[in-house]
């Protein structure tokens, strides 16, 4: 090093050394003390910052702290300052320099734990929470911090573990089956397992629940069911563990498995061997295994569970499964990259021959195995995740381009626990689950089932290993996206249709041979999005705070999670007085003909729209749907754009409508949205096609075809409009999707009914078929004809006409709301608009669906179920 650097190094020690430490007094000097200027200054910064005014507070401290640099409350109030700004490493800087200076100063050690939580660094976060915790016992803010990065510091230490001397084997995967040890040496255990998701709504992906009673409360539900085994598929915050831990000490008999899984992301350029991010993967596979073994100490951090994990449910895990769902471009791209034959020859898995995938999965699982014996002695069957996209076995549609084969690994000598194949198969993905002749013509005991001929064909190509079908079930949604030729499809059933389906899957899980199923999902999850939607859903960070009836991924649950106060909403068919609370919007004035609607009452939760039509002199009489309809027109965005005529000119007016939904009989309803259609017109904006015929773009609407199927608008052509199949179809209104009839209590899909004791007609529509596409901000959808992508804008509110008319060759209006004028013509200034209100935290409750007690009978039928001691339940 040189001189000059020696010197500059020493100058600043000697700097810092002249502001850490005061210079010498004479004996008895009094202490220096700062000029009564600067005290008033930081007098002034406080008030400044207690009125808001961060700015002034910012100079005042600032120029205290120039006059005054001993003076540490300047030093404070400047760090406080900077942190209500924004300004966060200087606000951690300054707090740090403080509580260098006086280590009993709580105020910096606040500041401190706030700046470095706000940057991420939980670390520093966690020693000044700590710190300030031990200064001021029962600080809410000290704890809250602790609570959210470390959940459970309050608990004490556990004892330390002590390694067994030899190995400990708690589960096997053997003789293509899973085995427990038990009186009788080793016996089968059949899984019968649920998929706990675990984000409630309002929650991303990883916004767990931190308490245990939640936990408990669901693992004794799983339990009752007669379920024998829950799957993660990633770490779970602490509480859960203890709960199962809790549950199975305290019920031996009726003990839960775990099947545990570990996260592994998306690799940065879709490289596997990314040094940096396999590093992550190894870690996480780390912190996975020591918290199951009941030692781990994990910060908490985004997208990642964390905590003081203390219960040790390691003889209660059935197995380990390793990754996500893997997509098939980026093994594709892996193995095209890594091109040959690949090998691996690990201590506890072999792979003679594979792809560059097969081999990186192998060596993965492999050290999740060499973690566990090094660690705790102990070893689990493991797998990775899969899925039929990447079956090996041959296909007639095309899905073959790529594949990952599990039973090319073998377990060593050193592995007496096992290997076993892990799947997540639903009856209605990939599309050769239903075109595929051979799949087609199979049929299970409980008759044909293309999805039975699958997994009878995966079990024989797995010859030899147990096969794990992890993930398996359909969704309650109104929303439909895939078929199936048995009518399993993506969507489109009511929750007693999902019941009786998911009950026949898991019977044909259990006739094909496999080792167990999972069935996915505990509970219904809104922040998930279903492709076929996904892009209708803006923001998608926001898509959590919602519930769309229209997205399958969102209504897997075992546990539906309703929008609302548990009986808040009204229901289909049910009280009637919940119908009548709803807010009148728009009433009748004067008499009025019987079948009129004569008042107009709106309300809202966090999936559905709900409407009520009083109709005048119906009250215990039955509506004349043999000659008389009812239409609702909706202005869903700004009175001057839309269609301003009805269908078979029912009405005009100068209330331009974005939607119809036309009630014909019960057999007969549809909502249809004008193809003029687009929020992001603006004034003067092109809306549909003009007179020469051009096309313009709109909002790719989903439709609902007359299979339930959602199809696409494309582009509109004059008054008409383009199907995906480029057929044009001439329609002033175009045909959204049926509406079905009847009350909740027979079918949750149920859309509208009459209550002929009330008189009063009944409307839930979900707010994705009004295009609002994040009703908790008040958005609906529109299409940036620049870009290409969807869009939102700010909705000004509902607009909302209903008619009784009479049937014949043309529509004859009977009565309307608001009354018809002259020519049979609206005017704009009798509608009322309604507005909701908005939300940044969901009221939601939960309810058990008829799926529940459906597994309930279909597990408790199956005889091969072992208690954790190895008797027969």
């Amino acid at each position: 090093m040189s001189k000059c650097s020696l010197e500059r190094i020493t100058l600043r020690v000697l700097a810092y050394a002249l502001l850490v430490w005061p210079p010498a007094r004479a004996t008895g000097a009094a202490p220096e003390r700062c000029p009564p200027q600067a005290e008033a200054l930081i007098a002034a910064g406080w008030k400044a910052y207690r009125a808001d005014s961060a700015l002034a507070a910012l100079e005042r401290f600032d120029r205290a702290d120039q006059l005054c640099p001993i003076d540490l409350d300047a030093k404070v109030g400047l760090g406080y300052a900077n942190l209500r700004l924004g300004y966060l490493v200087r606000a951690e800087s300054l707090f740090s320099r403080v509580a260098l200076l006086d280590p009993a100063n709580s105020d910096g050690w606040d500041g401190l734990m706030s700046a470095a939580y706000r940057l991420g660094d939980n670390i520093e976060a966690l020693r000044a929470a700590r710190r300030s915790w031990q200064i001021h016992p029962g600080n809410p803010d000290a704890k809250l911090i602790l609570d959210r990065i470390y959940p459970g510091w309050e608990r004490p230490a556990r004892e330390l573990f002590k390694r067994p001397d030899s190995l400990v084997v708690p589960v096997r995967a053997a003789r293509e089956r899973f085995e427990v040890p038990g009186p009788r040496g080793w016996s089968a255990l059949y899984v019968k397992g649920v998929n706990l998701g675990a984000a409630l709504p309002g929650g991303s992906a990883s916004d767990f629940p931190a308490d245990s009673a939640r936990y408990a409360g669901w693992l004794e539900s799983i339990a009752m069911m007669n379920a024998n085994a829950v799957r993660l598929v990633t770490l779970l915050p602490p509480g859960f563990y203890r709960a199962l831990a809790g549950w199975n000490e305290a019920h031996p008999r009726q003990a839960l498995w775990l099947i545990q899984g570990v996260w592994a992301g998306r690799p940065p350029a879709g490289d596997f061997d990314e040094p940096r991010w396999l590093a992550g993967v190894r870690q996480e596979t780390r912190d996975v295994v020591d918290a199951v073994h009941g030692a781990a100490a994990i910060l908490a951090r985004p997208g990642h569970a964390g905590g003081r994990y203390d219960a040790d449910v390691s003889r209660w895990t059935l197995a380990w499964v390793f990754g996500r769902d893997w997509e098939s471009e980026e093994v594709k791209a892996w193995n095209a990259a890594h091109p040959g034959r690949h090998m691996h020859g690990g201590r506890y898995l072999a792979l003679a021959d594979g792809s560059a995938m097969d081999g990186w999965l192998a060596a993965r699982c492999d050290e999740l195995a060499g973690v566990e014996t090094g660690r705790y002695n102990m070893l689990h069957p493991i797998a990775y995740t899969s899925a039929p996209a990447l079956d090996p076995m041959p296909h007639p549609t095309g899905s073959d381009a790529v594949s990952i084969d599990p039973s090319l690994v073998r377990p060593t000598d050193a592995n007496p626990a096992g290997w076993f194949a892990s799947y997540d198969a639903y009856p209605f993905a990939p599309d050769f689950m239903g075109s595929d002749p051979g799949y087609g013509r199979a049929r299970s005991p409980e008759g044909r089932s293309s999805y039975f001929g699958y997994l009878r064909d995966l079990k024989r190509h797995h010859d030899g290993l147990a096969v794990l079908i992890a993930g398996y079930g359909v969704p309650s949604s109104r929303g439909n996206v895939r078929l199936q030729p048995q009518g399993w499809t993506e969507g489109g059933h009511d929750e007693t249709t999902q019941a009786l389906i998911d009950a026949r899957l898991t019977r044909e899980i259990r006739a094909s041979g496999c080792a167990g199923g999972v069935v996915s999902e505990w509970m219904d999850e809104w922040f998930r999005r279903n492709p076929a939607v996904m892009d209708l859903e803006v923001p998608g960070t926001r898509a959590r705070m919602w519930h769309n009836a229209m997205d399958p991924d969102q209504h897997y649950g075992i546990l539906a999670m309703d929008a609302g106060a548990e009986g808040a909403s009204p229901e289909l068919g049910g009280d009637p007085a919940r119908w009548k609370a709803l807010r009148v919007i728009q009433r009748g004035a004067g008499a009025a003909a019987s079948a009129s609607p004569v008042a107009l009452g709106a309300g809202s939760d966090a999936s559905y729209v709900y409407l009520a039509v009083a109709l005048g002199g119906m009250k215990g009489r039955a509506f004349g749907w043999d000659s008389l309809g009812v239409t609702l027109a909706l202005d869903t965005w700004r009175a001057d754009l839309g269609q301003r005529t009805l269908r078979e000119g029912l009405a005009r007016g100068d209330i331009g409508f974005e939607f119809e939904a036309d009630f014909i009989d019960p057999s007969s309803a549809a909502l249809l949205v004008t193809p003029d259609y687009d929020p992001c017109s603006g004034p003067g904006g092109l809306v549909g096609g003009d007179e020469q015929g051009r096309v313009h773009r709109f909002p790719i609407v989903p439709v609902a075809r007359d299979d339930g199927v959602f199809d696409s608008l494309l582009a509109i052509v004059g008054r008409g409009y383009l199907r995906s199949d480029g057929t044009a179809v001439p329609a002033r209104f175009i045909e959204r999707g049926r509406l079905r009839y009847g009350a909740a209590r027979h079918s949750t899909l149920a859309d509208w009914t009459y209550d002929a004791a009330a008189g009063l007609l009944e409307v839930r529509l979900p707010w994705a078929l009004l295009n609002v596409t994040d009703p908790s901000w008040g958005r609906v959808l529109c299409h940036d004809r620049e870009g290409g992508e969807f869009g939102t804008a700010a909705s000004d509110g509902l607009r909302i006409g209903v008619i009784t008319w009479r049937k014949g060759a043309t529509r004859r209006a009977v009565g309307a709301l608001p009354a018809l004028g002259p020519g049979r013509r609206w005017s704009g200034a009798d509608f009322a608009t309604w507005t909701w209100a908005t939300w940044e935290e969901p009221e939601f409750h939960a309810r058990l669906k008829p799926l529940y007690q459906a597994l309930k009978v279909t597990w408790g039928s199956m005889p091969e179920d072992l208690s954790t001691d190895g008797g027969a339940r």
